[in-house]
C-alpha cells in the first residue's frame, strides 16, 4: 500500500541549540534527541549511559515483599516450587532466568519448571498444569509472562493449597487473583515508576528482590540479563528507561554469554556484534518456533541445559521446527488472503478470518502479516477444543485493538493482551455474531489516519549528513525498539550511480549505489520488497525515506541505507545526467 509520509514537527532552535552546546553533537544530531525526548543534558546522560543506578528497587513494585517472604519461606521448609510460563519468548526466557536463578539457591530436587502445550492447554495458567503441580508435590508455583487474568484457576489452585505468585506485565481486568502476590507494574494500585517491563523483567525483578537475602554475587545475577534482553527484543516493549538500561545491559551480556544453549543459536562469527534486530529476527523465530509448532518445554530445556550433546539435538530439533513454521505461514497467509478477497473484506475496517486447519502456533504471524497487507485491524481464527476456537489479534499503528476486543468481551471464554496485539478463545457458535460486532467496534473507534499506513519522518537530510560523525552518533542511540526506533530520514533527487539489480530468490529486493558528492564515494542502498521499481529506478529520479544499517564482515564495519519507502519524480532522467 502507499504510505503517507509524515515529517515530525520541527523542535524548538534553541532547545536544539542548547543541547548541542551541552553535548557537542551538531545541530542535526541534537534535533533527532529532542524529538525523542530528550531536551537536556542530564536526560542525554542517563540515555547515552546508562547505569544500574537507572534501575529501580523492586520493591517499589506492589506486593514484592510478600512474593519474597513466601519464596524464602517456601526454600527454608523445603517445599518444593514449580517455575510456570508462557509458551512465547517473553515467556520461556522469563522462565529460563527464573530457573537459573533459583538453581543457585534451591536443590534441583526442590525445583521444576512447566509450560503449558499451546495446542492441549492453550495461553495462560491450566487445569493440567495445577493437576501435575498437585500430583508432584509442588505447593508454590511462580507464573511468568500470564496469569493477570487467571482468577478462577487461581481459586481452583486454592482448594490444594498451592500458593501462587504470578509475574506478569499484561493489562489486569477489574479485578486480580487471589494470589500470595500479583507482581504487575500495570496495576491500577502499583507505585513502581516503570510500567513497560517485559513478562521477564517483571521476573527479573523478583530475582534482584530474592537477592537481597541470598546475595548471590551481583555479576552472576546481572549474567541473567542476556535471556532478560531476548524478552526485551522479542516481546517488543518500549526501549525505554529501565528497559534500555537492561536491554544494553544484556546485550553486553549476551555478546559473551556462557549460556550454552543461547551460544549454539547464535553463529560464532555474528556473536560478538549482536544486536537488538539480530534478536528479533534470528534468534526469537527459532524460540518461538518451540511453543508455536511442538511444545514450548524444549526452548526452556535448552536455556538452562549445561549438556553439549543434549543442547546440540535441542538446537537442530528448534531449527528444523523453524523450518516447518516458515512453510504453515506461507501456506495458511495465502489461504489467508484468498477468504479475505473472497469474502469481501478488503472494503471493511476490520479483517476476520478463519481456518479450521491452521495451526494455532502460527495464526498471529498470518495476523501481522494480513495485517501488513491490508492495514486493518486483524482476527485470525481457527479451531481450538472441541465446539471452540481460538484467535490472534494485531493492529494497526494507534488503534488499541486491545480496547476494541474488550467491548466484544460477552463472546469470549479467554481474552487477554496488548493494544497492538491479543489473543482469546470463543464457543464456535458465537462467531459470526462476533464479527458483525468487531466490525461494528471498529468502525465507529478508528480514525482516519488510522486506516493508511505512514511513516514517521525525523528529518530531511542532504547526502553530505551521512558522514563518519553521523554513523558514530547513530551507533549510539541503540539499542533501538519502540519509542526509540532508528531515525527514519528523506534524501531527495536521488540518483542512481552505475547498476540497479533486484535480488532474491523472486527479485523482489533492490539494490544500487547513489553517490556522496562531496567526498565521491558510493553510499550501498537496499530496498526490500521493491524489486519491482526495477525500471523506474534506472529511469528517473527519487526520494527515498531511509533508514542506516551496519553491516559486520571480518571485523569491519560499512553502512547502507534500508530504504523504507521511494518516490519517483516524474520526469525522465536525461542520459547524460
Amino acid at each position: 500500500m502507499t504510505q503517507k509520509w509524515i515529517y515530525k514537527p520541527e523542535p524548538d532552535e534553541e532547545v536544539v541549540d542548547a543541547l548541542s552546546t551541552s553535548l557537542g553533537f551538531g545541530t542535526f544530531e541534537s534535533k533527532i534527541l529532542v524529538l525523542r525526548g530528550i531536551d537536556e543534558y542530564q536526560k542525554a546522560r542517563e540515555f547515552f549511559k546508562p547505569t544500574l543506578n537507572d534501575i529501580h528497587n523492586p520493591f517499589l513494585m506492589a506486593d514484592m515483599q510478600k512474593a519474597v517472604e513466601r519464596i524464602a519461606t517456601a526454600i527454608e521448609n523445603g517445599e518444593k516450587i514449580m517455575v510456570y510460563g508462557d509458551y512465547d519468548v517473553d515467556g520461556t526466557t522469563a522462565v529460563a532466568l527464573m530457573y537459573l536463578y533459583l538453581s543457585k539457591i534451591v536443590q534441583k530436587k526442590y525445583l521444576d519448571y512447566y509450560i503449558p502445550d499451546r495446542n492441549g492447554e492453550g495461553y495462560g495458567i491450566s487445569n493440567e498444569g495445577i493437576h501435575f503441580a498437585k500430583e508432584n508435590g509442588f505447593t508454590l508455583i511462580i507464573v511468568l509472562d500470564c496469569g493477570i487474568k487467571a482468577l478462577d484457576k487461581i481459586e481452583y489452585a486454592n482448594n490444594f493449597g498451592i500458593d501462587f505468585i504470578i509475574c506478569d506485565h499484561h493489562l489486569p481486568g477489574e479485578n486480580i487473583p487471589a494470589a500470595v502476590a500479583v507482581l504487575d507494574p500495570k496495576r491500577k494500585d502499583c507505585r513502581y515508576p516503570f510500567k513497560e517491563l517485559s513478562g521477564c523483567g517483571v521476573g527479573f525483578k523478583l530475582c534482584q528482590g530474592l537477592n537481597t537475602i541470598y546475595k548471590i554475587p551481583e555479576s552472576e545475577l546481572f549474567e541473567l540479563t542476556d535471556l532478560l534482553a531476548i524478552s526485551i527484543a522479542a516481546d517488543i516493549v518500549s526501549m525505554t528507561g529501565e528497559n534500555r538500561v537492561l536491554a544494553k545491559l544484556g546485550l553486553k551480556y549476551l555478546r559473551k554469554t556462557r549460556n550454552l544453549g543461547l551460544r549454539l543459536l547464535i553463529p560464532e562469527d555474528k556473536i560478538s556484534t549482536f544486536e537488538i534486530s539480530n534478536i528479533v529476527f534470528e534468534i526469537a523465530p527459532k524460540i518461538n518456533a518451540a511453543g508455536r509448532i511442538s511444545h514450548g518445554k524444549a526452548a526452556v530445556e535448552l536455556m538452562v541445559s549445561d549438556n553439549l550433546r543434549h543442547a546440540h539435538q535441542i538446537v537442530n530439533e528448534i531449527v528444523d521446527l523453524n523450518d516447518s513454521r516458515r512453510e504453515m505461514d506461507m501456506s495458511s497467509t495465502s489461504e489467508a488472503i484468498q477468504q479475505v478477497v473472497d469474502t469481501g473484506q478488503v472494503e471493511n475496517y476490520s479483517i476476520v478470518v478463519y481456518g479450521p486447519d491452521w495451526n494455532k502456533g502460527v495464526i498471529g504471524i498470518v495476523a501481522s502479516r494480513l495485517t501488513e497487507t491490508y492495514y486493518k485491524p486483524t482476527l485470525v481464527f481457527t479451531d481450538g477444543n472441541p465446539g471452540e476456537m481460538v484467535a490472534s489479534a494485531r493492529s494497526v499503528a494507534d488503534f488499541d485493538v486491545h480496547d476494541a476486543l474488550e467491548k466484544c468481551s460477552e463472546y469470549f471464554l479467554k481474552f487477554g493482551g496488548h493494544p497492538a496485539a491479543a489473543g482469546l478463545s470463543m464457543e464456535k457458535s458465537k462467531f459470526e455474531e462476533f464479527k458483525i460486532k468487531f466490525e461494528k467496534v471498529v468502525s465507529e473507534k478508528i480514525n482516519q489516519h488510522q486506516q493508511e499506513p505512514s511513516i514517521a519522518i525525523d528529518a530531511t537530510v542532504e547526502i553530505e549528513d551521512l558522514n563518519k560523525d553521523f554513523f558514530n552518533f547513530h551507533r549510539k542511540l541503540a539499542p533501538f525498539g519502540p519509542n526509540n526506533m532508528k531515525p527514519v530520514l528523506v534524501l531527495k533527487n536521488q540518483k542512481v550511480a552505475g547498476y540497479v539489480k533486484q535480488m532474491g530468490k523472486d527479485g523482489n529486493h533492490i539494490k544500487f549505489y547513489i553517490t556522496n558528492t562531496s567526498t565521491g564515494r558510493n553510499v550501498e542502498c537496499i530496498g526490500f520488497k521493491l524489486g519491482k521499481h526495477l525500471e523506474e529506478f534506472k529511469e528517473k529520479r527519487f526520494d527515498i525515506a531511509f533508514t542506516v544499517e551496519e553491516n559486520h564482515w571480518k571485523g569491519n564495519v560499512t553502512y547502507f541505507l534500508n530504504l523504507r519507502d521511494v518516490r519517483f519524480r516524474e520526469k525522465e532522467l536525461n542520459i547524460r545526467e
